[in-house]
């Protein structure tokens, strides 16, 4: 009778095994971490460099003149303003989708870049103008980038959100798969 109360009460106290929620937790934690600092990191280091966005975004040749300058300036700004509000869970499911939309673009404007055989640099993380080309590691990087945000928008609930404290209605932080 000793032998199986003592291993009964052991296997209550033992830690249990992760479950789907917890995984899928770390899952979302990691993709928001992930896309989140890449895009924070991408628009802090073209921020300050006006001419060298002007160059990387004039450099894929897809955008009239008229363009050129505007979207160079405001771009480092909206990959700051996305990058921080996926680290912070603000505004989640709009960051992502914005995100994922905008890295929709930037790998069509990548792969044309590519087919066209244009050797630029990429100007991802700064710099922009001529360069070795756009590679297939720089296209696979932002398809994952892609499917962390695609994954966010379509479940923006998880841990460490601040949406959380002012959504009127409560949602349950640990989502099932």
């Amino acid at each position: 009778m000793t032998d199986a109360s003592s291993t009964a009460s052991r296997a209550a106290s033992a830690p249990s095994a992760p479950t789907a929620g917890r995984v899928w937790s770390g899952i979302h934690l990691a993709a928001r971490a992930g896309v989140g600092g890449v895009y924070l990191a991408a628009g802090l280091s073209k921020a300050f460099d006006r001419q060298g966005m002007i160059l990387a975004v004039d450099s894929y040749d897809v955008l009239p003149e008229a363009l050129v300058r505007p979207v160079a300036a405001a771009l480092p700004w909206v990959e700051i303003a996305l990058g921080a509000f996926l680290l912070l869970g603000l505004f989640l499911r709009a960051s992502a989708l914005l995100t994922a939309l905008l890295t929709a673009a930037f790998i069509a404007g990548m792969a044309q870049a590519r087919a066209r055989g244009l050797s630029i640099d990429g100007g991802c993380f700064g710099g922009g103008g001529p360069g070795e080309g756009v590679t297939w590691w720089d296209l696979i990087r932002d398809g994952a980038i892609l499917a962390g945000a695609a994954l966010l928008a379509f479940r923006p609930v998880g841990p460490l959100r601040l949406d959380a404290l002012y959504l009127s209605e409560p949602e349950k932080e640990v989502w099932e798969p």
